[in-house]
């Protein structure tokens, strides 16, 4: 397996919360924006936007068209600055890359037409850990400012652990559950309605993804350890304002991913640019 441009970088184990730190570092004195954008869409396009049997389909025959589907499902729109499709892109490469997950079923699924925007998790994955499988709910806040990122995963942490809106949500997940996965059954069983939330929150893991413009990674250009210091001091206080807003209906493990950047806005740019390439192959 390729190695991700993205690295882990710093972990830090809060009061009730662990934080882990991901970024692409620098090359020749440069963000690595190009390259993180470059290697996303080759790793990640594919199983980020293709149902199960569609991506166990390609072959040298189809590649191109699966390629160019996947990329007109994931938006066709030109007004692409204010879309979270890849904040949720970026999370599901993380939680392949760094946690061991499988995909369950793309949010993507959720749209009817090109450019909904759907409400709900960002991603929904399983991971197996030694005997135990769980769960991941993500939730992806692709923001240049960390402050209003915390915020907004705080809110929807309560909203989205709220009984009415998990059992909602486990419905429609099963609904587009690709049947030839193989832990298909596994996972329908897991969020089965016979259960209670108490006990399938035991199974349920929260991974949060922010992203942020960070002044760490603007004032380097280079991941020595006066770098590691910077983006763990700020990681570190990120992670004490996070914990100190966090509440939760259900006693839901949280994981807090950060991944600082040196502009948001270069590198949705970017994504966008290699988006349209390749829904014109």
């Amino acid at each position: 397996m390729a190695l991700p441009v993205l690295q882990f970088r710093v972990r830090i184990t809060g009061e009730h919360v662990p934080l882990d730190v991901l970024c692409a570092g620098y090359e020749l004195r440069e963000w690595r924006a190009e390259a993180l954008v470059g290697d996303l869409f080759d790793r990640h396009l594919l199983s980020f936007a293709l149902s199960y049997s569609e991506h166990e389909s390609v072959n040298g025959a189809t590649a191109m068209q699966s390629i160019r589907d996947a990329a007109m499902s994931v938006y066709a729109s030109d007004k692409y600055r204010l879309r979270g499709e890849f904040g949720e892109m970026l999370l599901h490469g993380a939680l392949i890359d760094f946690y061991g997950a499988a995909p369950v079923v793309s949010k993507i699924y959720y749209e009817d037409s090109a450019n909904d925007v759907v409400k709900g998790f960002d991603s929904v994955h399983l991971v197996a850990e030694g005997e135990s499988v769980h769960i991941w709910l993500g939730e992806a806040k692709f923001y240049n400012e960390l402050g209003a990122a915390m915020r907004s995963a705080l809110e929807d942490i309560e909203k989205h652990l709220a009984a009415d809106f998990l059992r909602k949500e486990f419905i429609f997940i099963a609904r587009k559950v690709d049947q030839t996965w193989p832990d298909a059954d596994t996972f329908k069983a897991l969020i089965s309605r016979a259960r209670s939330l108490d006990e399938i929150a035991a199974s349920i893991v929260m991974p949060i993804f922010l992203t942020y413009d960070s002044e760490a990674v603007g004032q380097s250009d280079v991941v020595d350890p006066s770098y590691i210091e910077a983006i763990t001091q700020e990681a570190e206080e990120a992670l004490s304002s996070f914990e100190r807003g966090l509440t939760k209906p259900l006693d839901v493990e949280i994981r807090v991913i950060l991944v600082p950047l040196k502009s948001k806005e270069d590198l949705v740019r970017l994504m966008h640019e290699k988006l349209k390439k390749l829904q014109e192959i």
